[in-house]
């Protein structure tokens, strides 16, 4: 697994190696995969993609037969030559970037998914339903996400909303004031916020709280999903605020998920799209093997993942399912896994958001 421990992803990717590792614990202790026990090899890149073909090679060096890849999006793109050169499944169960799976050299890697543009593409519906026609984005400036903004903000402008302003903060911003009343004098109807969460998104947040108070916002996943990050903000300025989540609590295997969860515990076992993610994204490659015949053959393992086809994610809708194929290498089989909910006047993302909500 390449993870970061340190960098911009380090807000959520200990969520979701708390699902990764639920998972190898339940298969291990269920016998293992063919007989065999799952060993889990880590290097974290503190999600800087320059250093991440390095590291991949290095734990193959090592033994490892799949890749697992729990860092940004940007790392993902990065290993992707790699997989390619050494015919070695590549699995990322969290990144929204469809550029990970685009031509060339993409033969080798897969996502879970929806994408970046799947998330536009209801964002657009939505502002559209809410009477929303002009957006102001404000975006930090970590390649991660600035990956995301062309196909995002691409797919709601192609829904017919004019982009307004475009502003980029660093993420150890220690004032956006300058930005936020650019934002302002743009006149926009709502703010769409992209970045990876954390402190960062919190001033940007609290910013739009003060400067333009009522105004319509928007996020990513990555607020969304981190319990940690909603602790730092004041009271009451993430409230209103619409997040792309994938939880929906009428989806009997994410109860059942949840309970998994809480047996285990610990700071990181509140409930967030990543955790079934990283469980669902172990549980895909432990059907490839098997099908496969074992986890000698990387090109077999790799073949085999391409079959998967129909598997029920505990995350999503209850009509959600994941499909791949040798042309589709983005699981999602609809929007439906996307569920967006609104943050309540505790700094706590528990509303579905009533205006809209995705389909399959």
């Amino acid at each position: 697994m390449i993870t970061d421990t340190s960098g911009g992803a380090s807000a959520y990717t200990p969520y979701s190696e708390v699902g990764i590792q639920m998972a190898i614990d339940e298969i291990n202790e269920a016998g293992g995969i063919n007989g065999s026990q799952i060993k889990l090899l880590k290097e974290s890149d503190g999600s800087q993609s320059t250093q991440t073909p390095t590291l991949a090679r290095r734990l193959i060096d090592e033994g490892a037969q799949v890749l697992l890849m729990n860092s940004g999006s940007a790392s993902a793109i990065a290993v992707k030559p790699v997989c390619y050169q050494q015919k070695i499944l590549c699995v990322a169960p969290t990144n929204l970037s469809a550029a990970i799976v685009e031509a060339p050299q993409q033969d080798n890697i897969w996502i879970l998914g929806p994408t970046s543009a799947g998330i536009g593409e209801l964002y657009a519906a939505g502002m559209a339903k809410a009477g929303i026609k002009r957006l102001a984005v404000i975006a930090d400036d970590v390649p991660t996400i600035q990956s995301y903004v062309p196909a995002l903000v691409g797919a709601i402008q192609q829904g017919g909303i004019e982009q307004v302003a475009n502003e980029k903060v660093a993420t150890d911003s220690s004032d956006v004031s300058a930005q936020i009343a650019r934002v302002k004098a743009a006149n926009p109807d709502a703010v769409l916020v992209m970045s990876l969460g954390g402190q960062a998104e919190v001033l940007v947040q609290k910013g739009l709280h003060q400067q333009m108070p009522g105004i319509k916002r928007f996020s990513l996943a990555s607020i969304g999903n981190q319990p940690t990050t909603w602790e730092l903000a004041d009271a009451g300025s993430l409230e209103g605020l619409v997040v792309v989540g994938s939880i929906d609590q009428e989806n009997t295997r994410t109860s059942e998920f949840a309970e998994k969860l809480a047996a285990v515990g610990g700071q990181y076992s509140v409930l967030t799209a990543y955790q079934p993610q990283g469980y669902d994204g172990v549980y895909l490659i432990k059907e490839a093997i098997e099908k496969a015949g074992g986890a000698d053959d990387l090109e077999k393992i790799n073949d085999a993942f391409s079959q998967i086809t129909g598997y029920q994610p505990h995350y999503g809708g209850s009509d959600f399912t994941i499909s791949f194929s040798a042309d589709k290498h983005v699981g999602s089989d609809g929007n439906c896994g996307i569920v967006l909910n609104q943050f309540d006047a505790e700094n706590k993302p528990s509303k579905i958001w009533d205006v809209y909500q995705g389909t399959c």
